[in-house]
């Protein structure tokens, strides 16, 4: 589902009223190929949150979840313990707060002392960096072409599954 909350702006170069043609929300449930089901969710007016970038991950022994406002965590949860088997359940079972900038962190010896963390910016510098490296040793960088046409066709499937109130094929990989 999609929803243009704001129908109208004033344009500001010219001071004329024109349509908007961008959804301000959107929601989306997904099936994977593998059976598993995924729920998607962005807006503009989450005005409390700045850049809320999260995701969940949720399996029958365990979860894990990010948050870009913590970004030197992951959270976990495991339901069954991997050490034993069993099942954790009972009133000490609960999140941990997994902090992922110490010094096994790949890119922790390019920065500050472990445990401090490396931000936002710093993802990009890498990201620029590992591509550099990448296409310097003639390999193949991802997400190449193929990923952002995949990623292309989903978008494009969600917006028809807007408009028809029916699921849609994304259509199959490359």
């Amino acid at each position: 589902d999609t929803e243009t909350f704001v129908k109208e702006r004033v344009h500001v170069a010219t001071g004329d009223r024109k349509p908007v043609g961008i959804d301000d929300a959107c929601a989306f449930l997904a099936r994977f190929a593998n059976g598993s089901m995924g729920l998607f969710e962005s807006t503009r007016y989450a005005r409390g949150h700045k850049a809320l970038k999260t995701f969940e991950l949720n399996g029958e022994d365990a979860s894990i979840s990010f948050d870009l406002h913590d970004l030197q965590y992951l959270n976990y949860f495991e339901y069954k313990n991997h050490g034993t088997g069993q099942k954790n359940e009972g009133h000490l079972t609960g999140w941990r707060k997994i902090h992922v900038t110490n010094g096994e962190h790949p890119y922790m010896d390019h920065w500050w002392v472990p445990g401090l963390i490396i931000g936002y910016e710093h993802s990009f510098v890498h990201a620029c960096a590992d591509f550099v490296r990448v296409v310097g040793q003639g390999g193949t960088v991802h997400p190449d072409f193929r990923d952002a046409l995949q990623t292309q066709k989903v978008c494009e499937a969600v917006l028809r599954s807007a408009k028809s109130g029916q699921w849609e094929e994304a259509g199959a990989e490359l």
